[in-house]
């Protein structure tokens, strides 16, 4: 098998991308798939989420400096992980003027891409580098959004830089995705927005909303999956649901 490479992406934060990179990684495993996460982004928030600690020998950030292959640690959950520490910032400075820069991940996932059904990379908060990084080695371009104007906003410039990428750096980044999150369908704003993203953007937006849902957070702060925390809740019925259209998506498993 060779793995669909997934990048999780938004440069405005508290859409939900980490929340969204744990879970449906969770998700997939359920599913019986076999699933990388990789931590690209420096806060290191999906490694915390995922209760690993940050003072870790090896992590993403030496993989790209160029010291040691991808380190991949395997969780108790049954998925891998790549882990990131707050290092990582100065990757951004390193790579700008290595030559082929933006092609340095995808280099690094070579030699294990065929070790996993899929691999899912939680970029930082910005459209930088690492980002660049993370849609070159992709397939797909994964975009969680939350109801509201600015991030309509923000989904416009993903997008552009989506295209960029596409036509300089990887012919094989197919397509892009998008995940609403924190919907309330007790509101008429999020309804608004919906029909809008729908209209918009079509069959790219999964038909599977995330709802607001207590259990995601105290998950995260339990620095585990909602499918561990609690398995009838809101939050993993929805990542579930996401999980089973990406594996259903013809597109995406070309």
């Amino acid at each position: 098998m060779t793995a669909k490479i997934l990048s999780i992406v938004n440069h405005k934060g508290g859409v939900g991308k980490t929340t969204s990179a744990a879970n449906i990684a969770a998700g997939l495993n359920r599913l019986g798939k076999k699933v990388l996460l990789i931590d690209l982004d420096p806060q290191s928030n999906l490694t915390d989420h995922l209760g690993i600690s940050v003072e870790l020998e090896k992590t993403v950030y030496g993989a790209l400096s160029g010291r040691y292959p991808l380190p991949v640690l395997t969780l108790a959950n049954g998925i891998d992980l790549v882990p990131s520490t707050l290092d990582l910032a100065g990757a951004e400075i390193e790579l700008s003027s290595k030559i082929g820069r933006e092609l340095t991940l995808m280099k690094l996932l070579k030699p294990i891409i065929d070790n996993y059904d899929y691999i899912l990379i939680d970029c930082p908060p910005s459209l930088g580098i690492l980002t660049v990084n993370a849609l070159t080695a992709s397939d797909i371009a994964l975009v969680p959004v939350t109801p509201g104007k600015f991030s309509l906003m923000g989904l416009q410039r993903i997008i552009e830089i989506f295209n960029i990428v596409k036509d300089l750096n990887n012919n094989k980044l197919k397509d892009f995705r998008i995940l609403i999150t924190n919907f309330d369908a007790r509101k008429s704003l999020p309804k608004q927005f919906v029909e809008y993203v729908n209209g918009a953007y079509g069959d790219k937006v999964f038909k599977t909303h995330i709802r607001t849902n207590a259990a995601l957070e105290d998950a995260q702060m339990r620095q585990a999956t909602v499918f561990e925390t609690d398995l009838k809740c809101n939050g993993a019925e929805d990542y579930l649901s996401v999980s089973k259209e990406i594996t259903e998506d013809k597109y995406i498993n070309i």
